[in-house]
């Protein structure tokens, strides 16, 4: 049951996004929403990220110092001054969630 409600929520999603785009064509857009385009994923991401970092675990309380929130602050602050390095990011993001995580 559960395949066929992931693919039948697959079909549902492109279908309404083909309606909606399809026949428009990406060349057909006005130019304000051609140049926004690029940024709907990054949104999209934070939206998904964001509440996992700041919302506390299995109903927990919030803490200030939270292992998720202090590996994405780590991998951010690297992020930030290296730019185009993906594995430097994810690797001291994970450091810092580590070494949290077991501190507490």
């Amino acid at each position: 049951m559960i395949p066929l409600t992931i693919l039948l929520c697959g079909a549902v999603t492109f279908a309404v996004r083909y309606a909606l785009f399809g026949p428009i064509g990406p060349e057909h857009l006005p130019t304000r929403i051609r140049s926004t385009l690029p940024y709907v994923m990054p949104a999209v991401l934070m939206a998904i990220i964001v509440p996992s970092i700041l919302l506390p675990a299995e109903g927990g309380d919030v803490q200030a110092v939270a292992p998720y929130l202090v590996g994405a602050a780590c991998g951010f602050g690297v992020g930030a001054f290296k730019k185009d390095a993906f594995f430097l990011v994810f690797a001291v993001a994970m450091a810092g969630f580590m070494v949290t995580k077991f501190a507490l």
